[in-house]
């Protein structure tokens, strides 16, 4: 049974400022406003962004032709313009963005959304990934027989999207790849659903033959795309219903042609399984979550589920909190910032769940909107600073050791899989000639931070000290510093104000001992006014952070023993 209303809005409207949440009688849930649509996915500034902006489309119309740009890009750009090709990973994203304001389109809009958002054997589907008439091969679909996996995996024969008829091992009339996709699909759900607990994908009646989760074999290489999952349950419609049903979609081959080389096409379809597996697990909980805890958690989930193949480290390549320290951890539509955003989930899992990757299962659970919810729909930042304190962690205390774990690197996987190192917002050389930095100002965002490093001169004596001084602002500020030793040794120190804002803080600064000492600043705010923005850039419920922007100041002095 599917939720009539949702709880959420009236709680998170009244817990704007970050409150844990509390379960709200039902004369408040009853008066709850409609929840506002999520913000659009990140988009190239282009033809279609302009449109929009200037009014030339409506959010409906632009979800439109953004999602007919991922299958008819070429038709989209005779009709607009300078149109981008969507990025590879973002497809459902974008089906997103069309499935929930497609109740805005009428006539010919209308079928065409409808179109686009329809499954591959649909009948003779004109746009998208459809089939085109093209009829099931006569073993399809094949389903998972281990218990409780509700699993097809559908496929053609014939076609450009047919898979290769290679049936080798096992010699079972049905093709290799199509084997190999049952499997990798069986292994991300008897890791994500059966051992972590993630929900169940929503039962979808008998499409598909049957209520199971559908996977179709299709040729998404030729249109750019690794994989998606999306929606055709008439909830989406609905402003009210929060968990929909999924069916996913997995390219036929994963073609160097076509995807590259970086890993073998078994090692694309295993990531991109186990990231729209979580997909579609999280449209049971909610399908209208916030960027960043729903492309950040799949992402998580492929180091989870395949740690060996390390795709995911791109988008730390890219946005994200150790490429860009300044830019805030649930800011979504920036450069693929929301993707980047994992790293924060794979710190939980690794450094405050010691390797137990449920705790961001727990934290789905608490933004779950669904008529199962237990926790009042809590949207994500609020959803991990409450699942954060259930563990007694305070968060603008463990963002600052995220951000400290960031700047050295402290994950499991940093050096085999080349996570790239921070960069620095200064650094300062402290000896005899220059042994005082004045003071200093520096403006931080919400959930951001700045690196700065000191070293010890070579003429530096062997009893030299370092003090530092530090103002702070009132909410969310820390300041860490990390004093490594040359023998490789290191001292981590979390340094809380005062009611002044002030501190001070020294240690032996010695050059024969100490070979830099490391300070890290962090704005660790979770104070939001929510369902105030308009994105993108978007932040956790489409909220305006109240403490972007505030300044630290600091000032280093060299003092003698």
């Amino acid at each position: 049974m599917r939720a009539a209303g949702s709880p959420v809005r009236a709680l998170a409207l009244a817990a704007c400022l970050a409150v844990p949440a509390l379960v709200l009688p039902a004369a408040a849930r009853a008066q709850a406003p409609e929840r506002p649509l999520p913000s659009l996915a990140s988009a190239a500034d282009d033809a279609l962004s302009r449109a929009l902006a200037e009014g030339r489309l409506s959010e409906a119309e632009y979800a439109l032709e953004r999602a007919r740009s991922l299958f008819q890009l070429s038709r989209v750009r005779r009709e607009f313009g300078d149109v981008e090709r969507p990025a590879r990973r973002d497809a459902t994203l974008l089906l997103r963005d069309l499935a929930a304001r497609k109740r805005g389109l009428a006539g010919p809009e209308r079928e065409l959304a409808e179109a686009l958002l329809a499954r591959p054997d649909d009948g003779d589907v004109p746009i998208g990934n459809g089939w085109n008439g093209v009829p099931e091969a006569a073993g399809s679909p094949v389903c998972s027989l281990l218990p409780g996996t509700g699993l097809c995996v559908h496929w053609v024969d014939t076609g450009p999207d047919a898979p290769s008829p290679d049936d080798v091992d096992p010699a079972n009339g049905v093709p290799d790849w199509v084997d190999l996709t049952l499997a990798t699909w069986e292994n991300a759900w008897a890791q994500e659903v059966a051992a972590i607990g993630y929900r169940t994908p929503l039962p979808d009646g008998v499409l598909g033959g049957d209520d199971g989760l559908d996977v179709y074999v299709d040729d998404l290489g030729s249109d750019g795309v690794f994989g998606y999952c999306t929606s055709d349950d008439p909830g989406v419609d609905d402003p009210g219903d929060f968990d929909v049903w999924a069916y996913c979609v997995v390219d036929d081959d994963y073609a160097p042609g076509q995807f590259g080389s970086a890993h073998t096409p078994q090692e694309f379809l295993e990531v991109t399984s186990a990231h729209e597996l979580n997909h579609a697990s999280q449209f049971a909980y909610d399908w209208l979550e916030d960027l960043w805890l729903l492309e950040g958690t799949a992402t998580n989930v492929e180091e989870t589920v395949y740690p060996a193949v390390d795709d995911n480290v791109v988008f730390l390549r890219d946005v994200s909190p150790l490429t860009a320290p300044g830019s805030p951890l649930d800011r979504s539509g920036f450069g693929d910032s929301e993707y980047g955003s994992w790293i924060f989930w794979r710190f939980l899992e690794e450094t405050i769940a010691g390797g137990d990757p449920t705790i961001v299962r727990e934290v789905w659970e608490r933004a779950d909107a669904s008529a199962a919810a237990a926790f009042g729909d809590q949207y994500s930042l609020q959803a991990a600073r409450t699942e954060l304190a259930e563990r007694g962690h305070a968060f603008r205390n463990l963002f600052a050791r995220f951000a400290t774990a960031n700047r050295l690197r402290d994950y499991d996987d940093a050096a085999t899989a080349g996570y790239p190192v921070p960069p620095r917002t200064a650094a300062y050389g402290i000896g005899p000639r220059n042994r005082r930095i004045a003071w200093r100002p520096w403006r931080i965002d919400h959930l951001a931070a700045r690196f700065f490093s000191f070293q010890p001169s070579s003429a530096s004596p062997a009893n030299a000290r370092l003090r530092l001084d530090f103002r702070l602002p009132r909410h969310g500020a820390r300041a860490t510093v990390v004093v490594v030793n040359r023998d490789g040794t290191m001292l981590r120190k979390r340094l809380n104000q005062g009611a002044s804002g002030r501190i001070r803080w020294g240690a032996p600064f010695g050059r024969r001992e100490v070979a830099r000492v490391h300070l890290v600043l962090t704005n660790g705010s979770v104070r939001t006014a929510c369902w105030r923005a308009v994105g993108p850039p978007s932040y956790s419920c489409l909220g305006r952070p109240l403490d972007d922007g505030r300044v630290f100041s600091f000032n280093a002095q060299l003092v003698r023993l």
